[in-house]
């Protein structure tokens, strides 16, 4: 019982502690706090950025930088698929020698038609609000 009680006191903690973390808090859990976080509700803790624009790849399917995925966009896309090209990897940790695939696809599909982001390191901006 008080195993019991000690693993679930420990895992609210877990849960609560990162909302009370003070002016940096790490909400997505990836040990990169929010403020300084390139994808700050993704956790993405290598912060991958293939395309230099401040937000990381797991939230960013904006290649053109246009502000908001579109048509162009997904041109680029369709012509990476199948391919290694990392800035069109979005589901897991770029690099490894796979390809772009259906994940992929399966994010960015999610994306169309919204703003990359947020992050907390282009707060504001058209690369990433």
């Amino acid at each position: 019982m008080r195993l019991t009680i000690f693993a679930a006191t420990f895992a609210f903690l877990l849960w609560v502690t990162p909302a009370f973390a003070g002016s940096n808090p790490d909400l997505d859990l990836d040990g990169v706090g929010d403020v300084i976080d390139n994808c700050s509700e993704a956790a993405n803790p290598v912060q991958d950025d293939t395309d230099g624009d401040n937000c990381g790849n797991l939230c960013d399917a904006n290649y053109d930088q246009q502000g908001t995925v579109g048509f162009g966009d997904f041109g680029a896309f369709s012509g990476a698929f199948g391919t290694t090209q990392e800035l069109y990897m979005h589901v897991e940790t770029i690099g490894g020698g796979r390809e772009v695939g259906f994940g992929d696809f399966g994010f960015f599909s999610g994306a169309f038609g919204t703003n990359p982001g947020p992050s907390g390191t282009t707060a504001g901006t058209t690369a990433c609000p």
